[in-house]
């Protein structure tokens, strides 16, 4: 049983004597078998160069959905990479080749890309065509590069073409080059951004969520500049558009949350505590003279408690006695306690964090490729640095996390998220219970499991730089 993958045509451009210039349309058509349960057999693949007869015999350039195709030239198994030229009637040999001469020259001509041009056609039409059987069941003929080998194997090497040079369609799948000695990496993604699914990139109807790796910049110190001075403020961190290494775009996760918190905490502070420390407090803002006035302040507090009576003098009393001995003798004595003046106070802010999972299951093998892409950029990118001398360790890279309606827009929504570190990676190649893999060794599902950490608190005028308060959006 025989198969057959037939390709879009194509021109090329020659020019005659008399300097003018014509075009011939081609077109690839590929052959072969298949055994008894249906799976291509290697080495028997075989290209026929077919050209369109009825335009080159009426002097126009012919190709498209009314070509009448006619093979020209053949190069099947054990050709050793060598093209046969067809006659047009095998059993009339008189009326010359389908194949004209300047394209039969330029086939053999060794520095002509011709040849290494239908390669690469030829290929892409037969991993289109095993990319439609599904995954799993492509025979590893599912990609050009698994297509130009196959071709390679079955007629031989005769300036066979890469996977990267002239071809027609946008079928080519790029690797990402490793990086060189211990250089930081500076970029993630080939000739696109990265998406799962791949289809999640034109598709105009389901949000998402786009996540950007971003190189780390500090916030400056002491750089804010008010009335002339510089101030002990931090500054603000440089934008993150000019930082961006690489983003992917993923659906949004089936758990989104997020957590608002402030610190709050009880303190006391007894009548001794509360007399000293307004002495301090009042006399440290004097600047000169300070301290001789926390002299003065501390003299006229004693003398305030001498020449008081009743609990003012007992309460103080107790509570120097207890600082100086650690002993409570007033409750001993009493049974009574010292007011503590308990209150719920602010400590300060908290930075929030977010968990986020993926269940990734390619569907193909561009979609496998781009699964190990993501993995890969996540894991690399939260990874620490190193300096050249080994002395010190840097920073790993930040993140941006931006909720996206179908559209492209932010979501109004959903929360904003502050510049991220990625504290946690998690990656389980065997979500199901069960270890599987398809043709390329892709492992059938992924669940990938992220934890940020956002590297600034969410303030009140957060709030109001985002929308002037007119409330278009839900916030952080």
């Amino acid at each position: 049983m025989a198969t057959t993958a037939n390709s879009p045509s194509w021109v090329r451009t020659y020019t005659k004597a008399d300097s003018t210039t014509y075009q011939i349309a081609y077109r690839s058509n590929n052959t072969w078998k298949n055994d008894a349960n249906g799976k291509a057999v290697s080495g028997s693949f075989t290209t026929n160069l077919q050209v369109d007869r009825t335009a080159i015999d009426g002097n126009v350039t012919g190709g498209g959905v009314n070509a009448t195709w006619t093979t020209a030239a053949t190069r099947g198994p054990g050709a050793n990479g060598v093209w046969t030229r067809q006659y047009l009637d095998d059993s009339d040999t008189t009326l010359g080749f389908a194949l004209p001469d300047a394209s039969w020259s330029d086939l053999n001509n060794r520095s002509s890309n011709f040849n290494s041009q239908v390669s690469n056609i030829s290929a892409n039409a037969i991993a289109k065509y095993f990319r439609t059987l599904g995954f799993g069941r492509g025979s590893g003929l599912s990609t050009q590069e698994g297509a130009i080998r196959e071709l390679a194997r079955s007629q031989g090497s005769n300036n066979q073409g890469i996977s990267s040079e002239d071809t027609i369609t946008g079928n080519n799948l790029k690797t990402l080059p490793e990086e060189s000695g211990d250089k930081p990496r500076q970029k993630y993604g080939s000739r696109y951004t990265y998406y799962y699914p791949v289809a999640l990139k034109t598709n105009r109807d389901q949000d998402k969520i786009q996540i950007s790796v971003l190189e780390y910049k500090p916030r400056p110190i002491n750089k804010d500049q008010a009335g002339g001075k510089t101030t002990l403020g931090i500054g603000e961190r440089e934008g993150y558009t000019s930082r961006t290494l690489g983003s992917v775009f993923l659906p949004v996760p089936g758990s989104v949350v997020d957590n608002n918190n402030v610190d709050w905490s009880a303190d006391e502070m007894d009548p001794a505590k509360l007399a000293l420390a307004n002495a301090f407090f009042d006399n440290v803002q004097k600047g000169s003279g300070a301290i001789d006035g926390l002299v003065e302040s501390a003299a006229g507090i004693a003398g305030a408690v001498g020449e008081n009576a009743g609990d003012v003098k007992t309460g103080v009393a107790a509570a120097l006695a207890k600082s100086a001995t650690g002993g409570n003798i007033l409750t001993r004595s009493t049974g009574a306690v010292i007011n503590p003046n308990m209150e719920l106070l602010f400590k300060g802010p908290q930075l929030r964090t977010f968990s986020l999972t993926w269940k990734m299951s390619p569907r193909d093998y561009e979609e496998s490729e781009m699964i190990k892409n993501i993995i890969r950029m996540f894991k690399q990118s939260m990874a620490v640095k190193r300096s050249e001398s080994l002395v010190f360790l840097k920073s790993p890279n930040t993140y941006k996390l931006r909720y996206l309606t179908a559209r492209g827009r932010d979501h109004s929504f959903l929360p904003k998220v502050k510049e991220c570190a990625l504290t946690g990676c998690s990656i389980n190649y065997t979500p199901d219970g069960n270890y599987q893999t398809y043709e390329n060794s892709s492992m059938v599902a992924y669940e990938m499991s992220l934890s940020f950490n956002e590297l600034e608190p969410i303030y009140h005028d957060d709030y109001s730089k985002l929308d002037n308060n007119r409330d278009t959006s839900i916030g952080f």
